[in-house]
């Protein structure tokens, strides 16, 4: 391979690399939307409180002093208080559940595949794969506490609502 060939792939992976990064804040932001969507309308601020400082943990520069297998666990400590809300259905408690064990599996992987604190020194399945299950398991949880009764109920009250208004109307009695 010749240096203008190696300039060209290594731009390509550079800005590859970019557009990941750019879309896994995306990811964030849209989970992040979506809690507070969810807590809006569950009228809960667990969830949303959950979602934040376990991103919290990861981001802020006060908490890199600790291992990312104590910032997994401390991750674990933060979704077993949601699952302790006695308001939570037993699905709403499982999709939890997945949370917390994906927590414990981050927290074992990068305790003892992780060499002096560095997460991913050996690149193991679950490491190679940790955006992915992590989206999938708060997708699963977000779409378990979604009140698609009410939802349903108020789309059916609105509707109700403007047959009602409209049955009378000599503008749609003539249509």
């Amino acid at each position: 391979m010749d240096l203008s060939q190696w300039l060209i792939t290594s731009q390509a992976i550079s800005e590859s690399a970019l557009v990941l990064h750019s879309l896994n804040l995306n990811v964030n932001s849209i989970l992040f939307t979506a809690y507070v969507l969810v807590s809006v309308l569950t009228k809960r601020a667990a969830f949303i409180a959950a979602f934040f400082f376990s991103c919290l943990l990861f981001d802020a520069a006060l908490f890199d002093p600790l291992s990312e297998a104590s910032l997994y666990l401390l991750t674990f400590a933060i979704y077993s208080y949601v699952i302790a809300c006695n308001a939570l259905t037993f699905y709403q408690k499982l999709a939890c559940g997945i949370i917390l064990i994906l927590s414990i599996t981050l927290a074992y992987d990068a305790y003892f595949y992780g060499m002096d604190g560095i997460y991913g020194a050996h690149e193991t399945i679950v490491y190679n794969n940790i955006e992915y299950l992590a989206l999938y398991a708060h997708i699963i949880f977000i779409s378990t506490l979604i009140p698609y009764r009410g939802i349903g109920d108020s789309i059916r009250r609105f509707v109700d609502t403007f047959m009602l208004i409209t049955r009378n109307s000599a503008n749609f009695v003539l249509l």
